[in-house]
């Protein structure tokens, strides 16, 4: 891969931005043969493959790598991880990181630094990452489905707002629902309430629907929905200097995301926004300076991200 500053599709990467792609390329290859290795399906997600079918590799502007499972391969993965995954490789989890929630797990090199604005005082890992979402089977009967939908919803709130800040800002509501939930969560273990979460998901079995989705990411009736039948198995397509897996139905997994128009190249923004990125320097160390020079996060941000 070439690590030095590229005109790409209009838009400047800059060097540092390619280390952090080669970083993630080298947690991707990591990830990969640990599925191989145990006989895992998974595929490319969201902006990484469509990078793959546009660009054959990253979009210039990304900043990421998504993949995708199977809810049941994944449940495998999870089991597996603190053997298969050793130091500087750590899969983050709700359940394997102190204070933290999530809906899908992340692998991530713990001697790197992975920021957003509002993590300085997260106390979970923050290391570069790639994403590994979870597939789960998309209920049709709109009355099931709103019960399904309501039932995780409620359960996710009180996670969230179990691990809340009150320091920062929040609507009355939400201060509302922190307070119930830290009470709640006193009592109770707040990873038992994600695993009550997970199994609302597992009830519904996708070998036995039509269509799944992303649901404990985000749990929309309208977009992230693709056919079941498109990850029965996995299509190889080159990306950057390797081959990554994509489900059969490349177009049905991108239209749900992006639209009919998803190979017009759209600068957009990434969902977490622009973050500090860094190949080189631990977290812990990245976050001690960034509290007492808080303005050298945006002079991150301009290297890495150019306009």
């Amino acid at each position: 891969m070439n690590l030095e500053t590229e005109n790409q599709c209009g838009y400047t990467v800059p060097k540092e931005m390619k280390k952090v792609w080669a970083l993630q390329l080298e947690l991707a290859r990591v990830l990969l043969e640990v599925c191989d290795r145990n006989g895992l399906k998974i595929w490319m997600e969201c902006g990484t493959l469509l990078g793959a079918v546009r660009h054959q590799g990253f979009i210039p502007w990304d900043d990421d790598i998504d993949f995708v499972m199977l809810r049941k391969d994944y449940d495998k993965l999870v089991q597996i991880a603190d053997k298969e995954f050793q130091h500087p490789y750590f899969f983050q989890t709700t359940y394997s990181d102190k204070k933290n929630y999530c809906g899908h797990g992340i692998l991530r090199h713990t001697e790197s630094t992975a920021l957003c604005s509002y993590e300085l005082d997260r106390e979970y890992c923050r290391g570069i990452d790639i994403d590994v979402f979870v597939l789960d089977g998309f209920l049709e009967n709109p009355v099931s489905r709103f019960f399904h939908r309501t039932a995780t919803m409620i359960v996710k709130k009180s996670i969230r707002g179990y691990l809340a800040n009150f320091n920062e800002p929040m609507s009355f509501g939400k201060k509302v629902v922190a307070v119930l939930s830290k009470g709640l969560y006193h009592w109770i273990d707040y990873r038992k309430g994600f695993a009550l979460y997970e199994k609302l998901f597992r009830m519904v079995d996708a070998d036995r629907t039509t269509r799944v989705s992303v649901l404990s990411y985000k749990y929309s009736t309208h977009h992230f929905i693709r056919p079941r039948n498109a990850y029965n198995k996995q299509d190889w397509i080159p990306f950057e200097d390797m081959l990554f897996p994509a489900p059969t139905d490349t177009h049905a997994a991108l239209v749900c995301y992006f639209g009919e128009d998803y190979m017009t190249p759209k600068h957009l923004p990434t969902a977490h926004g622009q973050r500090y990125l860094d190949t080189e320097r631990p977290y812990q160390e990245v976050v001690q300076e960034l509290k007492e020079h808080p303005e050298r996060f945006e002079e991150r941000v301009k290297l890495l991200y150019t306009e």
